[in-house]
């Protein structure tokens, strides 16, 4: 059964997007300075400086240029209570960057021929409706299964309080997610549904829960010791004094879904998040043919941008510039609470940008000016 929305919903984890003004940011006094990035050290700093209080949640930021690092900085408190600043190896709730570490650790076991792309989902997942009989891993990774979004698409999410991942497949028949948008693969539409599915997609084939299969073949293996990821058996009460906080009407750390895994859930820092690029770009987590399939795009996701496996793409059809997103880039922002957070790949430019926050609407807008101060300088000085 297909079914149609009758108004528009703005998807979760991307409401920073509709923030484009033009503010302002930088970094603190223990920034890296490369001496020719200097200028760019200083523009950033002065719009820190401007922008973003020492006393109030902040950020931590990470760019690399040309395989250095040529800005580096956090400014900001990781927590109110007893002002703990922010620093590289804080950690931050990255939102719907999780769904590139899910889609790497998908194509890992594609590789090991464990499973293949065109394998339908109900061949391994076959206790949930049969509606999904055509629905794809390809169409699940690029968002082009016609799955609704247990977050966008529930109409009160208070049912999903304290909902682990496990879960999900026995809310959803009945309940409305079982209908479809559309035929599996002629349309796109975001859906956090299906990467909960790929995240158990991931425990079936592999024997492990979806957090041990990251730990064991992403994050200790790259030093990543400040990553994991939060659920029924690692939640607050195990999480370390340098976590950021979120910060909304009061302060707090989980969220309604955060038990729930696979579409977001990763704590991770920028310190540990250059190391997964640097292996990423250097072919230590998947093959360079893997990644270039991830980066192809599949098709525009309605409302946000082009979308590949795991990765957005390009400029796409939405709000993209290229003061912003470049035809050849692969990014994924993110946002859970008062996180606001975004990857960005440069492959023209020899550029990553990482920059992570808590500091709520406030933090989207640093964080986009950020990226075009950085991008307008390199390409100026290149």
């Amino acid at each position: 059964m297909q079914i149609q929305k009758t108004s528009t919903t703005i998807k979760f984890g991307f409401l920073f997007m509709l923030a484009l003004c033009s503010m302002s940011c930088s970094s603190d006094d223990d920034a890296v300075v490369v001496p020719e990035e200097k200028n760019l050290t200083t523009t950033l700093s002065k719009h820190l400086d401007e922008n973003q209080s020492k006393t109030n949640p902040g950020l931590s930021i990470l760019i690399k240029h040309n395989g250095e690092v040529i800005y580096q900085g956090q400014k900001g408190l990781a927590r109110l209570e007893g002002n703990h600043e922010i620093d590289q190896h804080t950690g931050f709730r990255i939102g719907s960057i999780t769904k590139s570490v899910t889609a790497i650790a998908i194509m890992q076991l594609v590789e090991q021929d464990q499973m293949s792309l065109e394998d339908k989902l109900l061949d391994i997942l076959p206790f949930l409706p049969s509606s999904f009989e055509n629905i794809t891993i390809a169409h699940l990774l690029s968002h082009r299964s016609g799955l609704l979004d247990y977050i966008d698409d529930n109409n009160d999410w208070s049912t999903l309080d304290g909902v682990t991942t496990s879960q999900i497949p026995s809310i959803v028949p009945g309940s409305g997610l079982d209908n479809l948008l559309f035929e599996p693969g002629s349309e796109g539409e975001y859906s956090n549904t299906g990467y909960v599915f790929l995240a158990l997609i991931i425990e079936q084939i592999s024997g492990m829960r979806y957090p041990e299969y990251l730990k064991q073949n992403i994050f200790e293996p790259l030093g990543m010791e400040n990553s994991f990821v939060i659920y029924e058996e690692e939640h607050l009460g195990d999480l370390n004094e340098n976590y950021a906080l979120s910060l909304g009407n009061s302060i707090k750390v989980l969220g309604f879904n955060s038990l729930i895994y696979g579409g977001n859930g990763i704590v991770s820092s920028t310190y540990d998040l250059n190391l997964f690029v640097e292996a990423l770009l250097s072919n230590r987590l998947i093959t360079k043919q893997s990644l270039d399939q991830m980066v192809e795009t599949q098709g525009a996701i309605k409302g946000i941008a082009d979308y590949g496996y795991g990765w957005m793409t390009g400029t796409g059809d939405y709000w993209h510039t290229e003061e912003l997103t470049d035809r050849n880039d692969f990014w994924h922002a993110g946002g859970f609470d008062g996180y606001r957070t975004v990857l960005s790949i440069n492959p023209d430019l020899d550029l990553q940008i990482i920059i992570l926050t808590n500091n709520g609407d406030k933090s989207q807008k640093i964080l986009w000016e950020l990226i075009r101060l950085t991008k307008e300088f390199i390409k100026n000085n290149q």
